[in-house]
């Protein structure tokens, strides 16, 4: 619950006596209303129902699951235009708890009543944090679309957590199950050449002040785009999982990784690529050890069909002035910008802009290679300027690039993270054990962790000849 959120605990009891229909809202916020507001509007709905991959990992996670459904009471935490809530019904559930604190939750209700779901559906006009079941009443599995871009920006895990912890049986589950962020280093040649690089020159005059304000400008907030897998530089790193059915808000709260990877494509490394997948993990064995249920994963990378949550990438900013200190760039409202069509630019605009991101910040900090390097490089590449091969930032294949990423949960709004990140020097600084780059040292300790597990699982073999 935010500062200046109350709930009013009398509602319990008219919420016992309400066994359909819409459960009215309590105050919100000025914040809150106008997070809530942002998805009345039909389009941005429009645009997430018809992103097929998202939708259909949802559909075949319940309908090819539906031993958690069927005779179980449910909840579908931000149900939106209530199609999960749908999808759950129409797997058996007997009840089915629609929480919706934007005016779409009237909407639900006609929805439900529309498909023969009236008595099935319930609808509940608020946030989660702030209403009541009846009697007390433990749902069976929680389902909710709570995923933003790079998996936290939205971050409606929060949300999600509480109700896990409030309303969840001992022996319930939580789709999705899991939750992963990935990594990887990546080119950027269509944004230099389209946004950066133009200008080089233009109509013959210098405007190289002008490319470094560009450049600077880019590297102020992240950028939400398609990166297409050749543009990968690595083999992509998890860098965060979390076990929805056990993580804590205080987990969420701060986290970091430090990570090392081993280039496996020579290119310009200019950007660091996030995005997340998510498990919705269904086996079930029955009394007879019968295994049943699946496990269904929806991906937003590189490598799989675009989602309407594309990719981020943090633009590193090499070829600015200022690329070798310490850059804080602060993400304003609206900070998360895409390249799309432009039938769907409005739309997404407002998905983008439906969170405001004051106190989203990046720290990058960049170190310089040695001049042997750099000099092996210009006689490799002598088709490319001085200048170009400052933006470039030309890597080689095998060659080790480490960061640090940090995330960090803003005390004044939990869906606002400050996301630093710092480039390494692989030779000095200490990498994580196990650590999979290449660097000799660290194929050692890897391939003796390996051995050492392989010695463990030897050691539990009982012979019974």
């Amino acid at each position: 619950m935010q500062d200046g959120d109350v709930a009013d605990t009398s509602k319990a009891s008219d919420l016992s006596e309400a066994s359909m229909g819409t459960i009215d809202p309590l105050p919100l916020t000025e914040d809150s209303q106008e997070y809530f507001k942002s998805y009345e509007d039909v389009e941005i709905h429009r645009l997430m129902v018809s992103d097929k991959p998202r939708t259909t990992a949802y559909f075949d996670a319940i309908t090819r699951n539906k031993h958690l459904f069927k005779d179980k009471i449910a909840m579908d935490v931000g149900a939106g235009t209530g199609i999960l809530s749908l999808f759950m019904a129409s797997a058996g559930a007997k009840k089915v708890y629609a929480v919706e604190a934007s005016g779409m939750a009237e909407v639900i209700q006609k929805v439900a009543e529309d498909n023969g779901f009236g008595d099935v559906i319930q609808v509940f006009h608020s946030r989660v944090e702030d209403i009541s079941l009846p009697e007390d009443e433990k749902v069976d599995i929680i389902v909710s679309e709570w995923m933003g871009f790079y998996l936290l920006h939205e971050s409606m895990l929060n949300s999600v957590i509480k109700a896990r912890d409030m309303f969840l049986s001992d022996e319930g589950t939580v789709f999705p199950s899991e939750a992963r962020i990935f990594a990887c280093p990546c080119s950027l040649q269509s944004l230099y050449k389209e946004q950066i690089n133009y200008w080089d020159n233009v109509y013959g005059f210098n405007m190289s002040a002008v490319k470094q304000f560009a450049l600077r400008s880019k590297m102020i907030k992240p950028e939400v785009c398609l990166i297409p897998e050749s543009d990968l530089l690595a083999e992509p790193t998890c860098i965060k999982k979390f076990n929805l059915r056990w993580v804590t808000e205080e987990e969420v709260k701060l986290f970091s990784e430090t990570t090392f990877v081993g280039i496996t494509k020579s290119g310009s490394y200019q950007g660091l690529c996030l995005w997340f997948e998510c498990d919705f993990e269904g086996y079930w064995y029955s009394e007879e050890g019968e295994e049943q249920g699946t496990l269904i994963t929806l991906s937003t990378s590189p490598m799989t069909p675009p989602t309407h949550w594309k990719q981020t990438v943090v633009v590193l900013g090499y070829g600015s002035a200022k690329s070798c200190q310490e850059i804080e760039l602060s993400c304003q409202d609206g900070a998360l910008e895409a390249s799309d069509d432009d039938v769907e630019k409005s739309a997404t605009e407002k998905l983008e802009n439906h969170e405001p991101q004051q106190s989203d910040q990046v720290e990058t900090k960049n170190y310089n290679k040695d001049d042997s390097k750099e000099d092996k490089r210009e006689v490799q590449d002598t088709v490319v300027s001085t200048t170009q091969l400052e933006f470039e930032n030309l890597v080689e294949k095998d060659e080790v690039v480490g960061w640090k990423i940090v995330f960090a949960q803003s005390d004044d709004n939990v869906r606002h993270y400050t996301m630093t990140v710092e480039m390494l020097d692989p030779e000095i600084e200490e990498h994580p054990v196990p650590c999979l780059c290449p660097m000799p040292r660290c194929v050692i300790i890897a391939k003796m962790i390996e051995n050492d597990e392989m010695g463990e699982e030897d050691s539990n073999v009982i012979d019974c000849t």
